[in-house]
């Protein structure tokens, strides 16, 4: 995991620990019993999706018209030749494994930002460019080794001419290290993004979370720890669990937390709660085709789902086929990550949703389980 924890979050995750088991050694809430094992197995495991792009507080990008216009202001000053454009469409159709790898973290505006990938502009073309940040990454191989000098007087010609900036990654980076890529392209996102519209002026509204069997609190608590801007929702159908994560918020004293005690077949026709969150999260609940259909009703059109799912499930994402299909969700990341000595390497599945789910969806209690759709 590449998420830096400041002093003060530490502080604040031992303390949710030295509560959680206070609660845990009354009700059972989750078989890490020990200070260490319910730091790495609960804490360190519930903050890796803060490494995922859509927990970033980006600022939003601009409108597409506008985006639209400055990127038509630099094609009136660059034309492209026809042989340009040519040969950038059959680079879109056969890129290398780093550039493949990188635009699966990049697209669908994850960052908050519009990527086009082989970008051409007049007869160069970009590896990946946004043009509402004039912004350009470039993704060089071992032949750019040989040709360091020549890249660095292209980078300068387009910041000098353009005021594009360039950023440049080795394939091996972006293979080997690619949440320290992501980390670098964030920060200069951050950095160079317009600030967000006051308040009455269409700033964005408070992101919602809902965590689907939350069990003893987790990933909830914590990333609700991590991301006090954001309303926190943990769901689960049973009621002491729910009593105890209500207890440990309190004790936390976090204002942005709030539980339910409910079967998630019957709360997602609930109009209240029907395709309301942004994101929803679901850790050790079940299989990928039946957790989708847990998951699918509460969130929105173009909002994320979130598993937490070991790294040898083939079998899994290929039963799920049929299940992502009839809720309209697509397969946008497998994040994995380490938490080291003994923990082994684990993954994050996300799924981003495309169209409303059928009236029909979820099925009545218990036939998501007995009868997933395989």
């Amino acid at each position: 995991m590449s998420f830096p924890l400041s002093e003060e979050q530490e502080k604040k995750l031992r303390a949710l620990n030295t509560a959680f088991l206070a609660e845990n050694a009354k009700i059972n809430l989750s078989a890490f019993r020990t200070e260490e094992q319910s730091w790495f197995g609960n804490i360190m495991d519930s903050i890796a999706a803060m490494d995922l792009p859509f927990f970033s507080s980006i600022p939003r990008p601009l409108p597409p018209k506008e985006e639209g216009e400055l990127r038509d202001e630099y094609y009136k000053k660059k034309p492209v030749p026809g042989n340009t454009l040519f040969f950038a469409r059959e680079m879109r159709k056969n890129p290398t494994e780093a550039e493949e790898a990188l635009w699966i973290l990049l697209r669908n505006d994850q960052l908050g930002v519009r990527f086009r990938r082989q970008a051409p502009f007049g007869g160069f073309i970009f590896d990946f460019f946004c043009p509402s940040l004039k912004f350009a990454i470039e993704v060089d191989g071992e032949i750019h080794r040989q040709s360091e000098k020549a890249d660095q007087e292209r980078d300068t010609y387009f910041l000098e001419e353009f005021h594009i900036h360039t950023l440049r990654f080795s394939n091996d980076e972006v293979l080997s290290a690619p949440n320290r890529v992501m980390t670098e392209i964030k920060n200069y996102i951050q950095k160079h993004s317009p600030p967000p519209l006051e308040e009455g002026l269409g700033v964005e509204e408070t992101k919602k979370i809902i965590d689907v069997g939350t069990g003893g609190g987790f990933p909830l608590l914590p990333l609700a720890i991590l991301l006090p801007e954001t309303t926190c929702t943990g769901l689960d159908s049973t009621q002491k669990k729910i009593s105890a994560v209500e207890r440990i918020a309190e004790e936390m004293s976090l204002t942005n937390v709030h539980c339910l005690a409910a079967r998630a077949e019957e709360l997602g026709h609930d109009p209240a709660h029907r395709e309301q969150y942004d994101i929803v999260l679901s850790r050790a609940v079940a299989e990928i085709p039946t957790l989708l259909e847990f998951c699918a009703p509460f969130v929105k059109v173009g909002g994320y789902v979130v598993f937490w799912k070991s790294v040898t499930i083939d079998k899994e994402l290929q039963d799920s086929l049929m299940a992502r299909a009839e809720f309209s969700c697509q397969l946008t990341l497998q994040h994995r990550y380490t938490l080291g000595e003994t923990w082994g390497d684990r993954q994050l599945i996300v799924f981003q949703k495309r169209a409303p789910l059928a009236k029909k969806y979820p099925r009545e209690v218990g036939v998501p389980k007995k009868k997933p759709l395989l």
